[in-house]
């Protein structure tokens, strides 16, 4: 990920633990995801020739691929939900937008 927006300079790291929310929502909608497939599934006949550990497997891996790919997308969220809250206008400064910081951060390069 990148450390601010290329075009307005917003810091996409703002504080430690700036992502929970975010990782919340991911487990969330994984969940949900996951539980909704699996209640789905329970309609259709057992695939023969399948043992549970190998079903147990399955499951996981879907579970793992799935938060995967839903990381960056729940991260988006949580970042644009955040700007929805609290607006952040870039300062205006001699570098330009692209060294734009969240006031009062201190961290250097």
């Amino acid at each position: 990920m990148y450390p601010d927006c290329s075009r307005c300079g917003l810091s996409f790291f703002r504080e430690s633990g700036y992502y929970v929310g975010g990782m919340i929502i991911n487990y969330a909608v994984t969940a949900a995801l996951v539980t909704t497939a699996y209640l789905v599934l329970l309609l259709f006949p057992d695939v023969p020739g399948l043992s549970q550990e190998v079903k147990i497997g399955l499951w996981l891996g879907f579970t793992i691929l799935l938060s995967l790919a839903l990381m960056r997308h729940s991260y988006s969220f949580w970042l644009g939900f955040d700007y929805w809250i609290d607006p952040w206008e870039p300062p205006v400064s001699a570098g330009g937008p692209r060294h734009a910081r969240w006031p009062g951060e201190g961290r250097g390069r």
